[in-house]
């Protein structure tokens, strides 16, 4: 009932007859979970630059406690992941002046958590605190009781990392605030820590909509009225920033717009000017409500069940978060190219984020594309992750956006140039793959000796290998395409056939420097950085071959012992199957000849691991949303490949917008308890196997399902 509630408020709010999709979309999902969700709570436009967001003590990666007193609302963010970026420029309203860096802490009701809107009370100085994002900027409502002494503070000096208590901290080795005779607001950091390879510089400029009747800096706890500009040197810890003093009536607004740019402050009063131009707080609510219905018209659902709608909006809402479209604010080089920043991981999104965007956001994708290429024209890479427009070395697996751009290839992205994104793909598989100890061994050997991520990285490399492959075999590159086909089998290298675990035998095994096995154990699990498995254990490694899963199939007896030995794990839980690598693995329980495991074990992981709180484990950027969205409306991609695999979606009707004027609708009986698919056609025409093509797909206009309680024999042919 609470999204209900909250969604009938701001219904009022933004003055609009009835719900659009948007106001199914709750960001408390993920953030009031104790599993590690690590949502961002504030809200945001889709693939926004700007992220404004409460942030108190004992906040994580997001920076936010919603048991803790909030502390103020910062302008950058990234949701879902595991480690700290950002948390920068924060805003505290308050009646009296406390600048200490917990000072001002207040207790916070009423707490309203949309997409496009996002109000508190702080009941400390009963001020009702409101935000509205645009795509660079943000603007800020305060509804203060009666003073003199109504305040807007802004931090310079604040970070993620010391709110979190992330070690290191990170460093500001240069930092600005400044007020000048008008009232503007300029604050100014470089910061290096965190998520980041490099450090970076921000800008903020913001005004307030009358002018305060005092205006100052500060530093430490020592207030400086009417001084214009203050700056610390590179070993001062002391937080500064500047302050707007009021004298408000009872329950009288003061609104406060800003904007924050990598470049400049020019830049960031470009953005003021051409985004946030006028004072009517209530008509950028609803510009911010219609571009996200505009958005979330990619996919529309038909259920009867608005908890099950909220979580699935909830959901499609962070894969429209995944990244940060900074075209126009690109510090690190000149260029006329797209720039996406903030791609914290493809190894996170390449397996569901990146194949939505290729079904229902193509424009985006091509600019993807194209973004990636030119920072390999610059830059010399493209690695896994980039954030604050930096590339980041260290990565978490293989080379994956080797993944995103043969599959963009693959379904027929429009407007790349693909030799020049295949340079990537080839400079990847000839020049990289280097391991975690950067010794390069794959290249030679097919894979690592036994170190951290040896195994985990050498199955990554083997399917990037064969994503190579298919792109090097689509434009002609013969041999390329022979190489890596032939290297992307290697992983058989790693199959020790004598390695036993509950009484089944065959797992892939870490190597000596000689060849030989280290007879590790499969069920042990490293965490990350730690074993030779990255975030798994040999039992879910085992599973991670999507380029061939047939011979992993015979390799474990066939398929009515793969299914007996996969059912056994699930029941165990020996896979980790709500992290990314086991993202696939349900879905080859059909490729075995048992679809119906794949819809049962899908919808289990649905309704047990997903709920209104939250998510299973970090978000990771809109990986685990997407995961969800593919599998409620019964799809789902072997992502680097053309193809889908079919289950028992949640919904009656899903209708997706795929662009260029085609739609596709999957229709079904979907109610509670029926997760398996008892018939199915596409395109009118009966459909008795498993998976789908791309091709297939997009052609289809309607996919119809008839759903059974009981298991069902449908799909036998389990070739494609």
């Amino acid at each position: 009932m609470k999204s209900l509630v909250l969604s009938a408020a701001l219904a009022v709010i933004c003055s609009c007859a009835d719900l659009g999709d948007a106001d199914f979309i709750n960001t408390s999902v993920g953030v009031t979970d104790n599993r590690g969700s690590n949502c961002v709570v504030g809200p945001r436009l889709p693939y926004g630059s700007i992220y404004p967001s409460p942030q108190t003590e004992n906040g994580n990666t997001d920076g936010y406690d919603p048991a803790s007193p909030i502390r103020g609302f910062a302008q950058m963010h990234v949701s879902g992941t595991g480690w700290s970026t950002y948390g920068h420029f924060l805003v505290s309203p308050q009646t009296g002046l406390s600048l200490g860096v917990d000072a001002h802490d207040s207790p916070h009701s009423e707490d309203v958590t949309k997409a496009y809107y996002y109000s508190t009370n702080l009941d400390r100085y009963d001020i009702k605190a409101e935000i509205v994002p645009s795509h660079y900027c943000a603007m800020y409502r305060f509804t203060y009781p009666e003073s003199e002494d109504s305040y807007v503070v802004l931090d310079a000096s604040q970070c993620i990392m010391d709110i979190a208590n992330f070690q290191p901290r990170g460093k500001f080795s240069a930092n600005s605030a400044e007020v000048d005779a008008d009232g503007k607001v300029k604050l100014m950091l470089n910061f290096e820590g965190g998520w980041p390879a490099e450090a970076y510089d921000l800008y903020l400029i913001g005004e307030f909509d009358r002018m305060p009747s005092e205006t100052g800096v500060w530093s430490g706890e020592s207030v400086l009225p009417g001084v214009d500009a203050v700056a610390i040197a590179e070993d001062d810890a002391s937080h500064i920033g500047a302050y707007a003093r009021f004298d408000t009536s009872e329950r009288e607004k003061v609104q406060l717009k800003l904007a924050v740019s990598f470049t400049s402050f020019e830049k960031a009063e470009e953005f003021l000017a051409t985004e946030m131009n006028g004072w009517d707080f209530d008509r950028k609510v609803d510009l911010a409500r219609e571009e996200w219905n505009q958005k979330l018209s990619s996919i529309r659902i038909s259920t009867k069940d608005e908890t099950e709608r909220t979580l699935f909006y909830s959901s499609l809402f962070r894969f429209y978060t995944l990244a940060s479209e900074r075209t126009a604010d690109n510090a690190r080089w000149e260029s006329d190219a797209p720039f996406w920043d903030d791609s914290y991981a493809y190894w996170d999104t390449f397996r569901s984020a990146y194949p939505l965007m290729m079904l229902i956001d193509k424009p985006a994708m091509r600019d993807n594309l194209n973004s990636m290429i030119d920072r390999f024209e610059h830059n010399g890479t493209v690695y896994d992750g980039f954030i604050a427009g930096a590339e980041r070395p260290s990565e978490q697996g293989g080379n994956d956006v080797d993944h995103i751009i043969a599959e963009s290839y693959l379904k027929g992205i429009e407007g790349v140039d693909w030799e020049k994104a295949y340079a990537i793909v080839r400079h990847n598989a000839e020049d990289r793959r280097d391991g975690n100890e950067g010794d390069g061994f794959y290249r030679e050997l097919g894979w690592i000796p036994n170190c951290v991520m040896s195994c985990s990285q050498g199955l990554e490399y083997s399917y990037n290998d064969y994503s190579a492959y298919l792109m090097a075999k689509g434009l002609g590159h013969d041999e390329d395409a022979q190489k890596y086909l032939e290297r992307s089998g290697k992983w058989i290298n790693m199959w020790n056939p004598d390695l036993e675990s509950d009484g089944f035998r065959g797992f892939i095994d870490a190597l000596n420097p000689d060849g030989s096995f280290a007879s590790i154990d499969p069920k042990l699990y490293g965490g990350s950085w730690a074993s030779p498995f990255y975030e798994g254990g040999s039992w879910t490694y085992s599973y991670y071959v999507p380029h061939d899963i047939s011979r992993l199939i015979e390799l474990m007896g066939g398929p009515e012992e793969y299914v007996r030995r996969l059912s056994h794990a699930y029941e165990n839980r020996l896979i980790e199957y709500t992290n990314e690598p086991a993202f696939l693995v349900t879905r080859t329980f059909s490729d075995a000849g048992r679809p119906d495991l794949c819809s049962y074990w899908t919808h289990e992981i649905m309704n047990t691991a997903y709920d209104m709180d939250g998510y299973p484990g970090n978000e990771d950027t809109g990986a685990m949303g997407s995961w969800y969205v593919f599998s409620a409306i019964g799809l789902f991609p072997n992502a680097g490949q053309d193809y889908y695999y079919l289950n028992a979606p949640k919904y009656t009707e899903s209708v997706l917008d795929l662009g260029d004027g085609r739609k596709l609708t999957i229709r079904s009986d979907a109610a509670p308890g029926k997760v398996y698919i008892k018939s199915c056609k596409v395109g009118g025409v009966e459909w008795n196997k498993p998976t789908i093509t791309h091709e297939e797909l997009i052609n289809a206009g309607l996919i119809e399902m008839e759903l059974s309680d009981t298991p069902t024999d449908l799909c036998p042919d389990s070739s494609r």
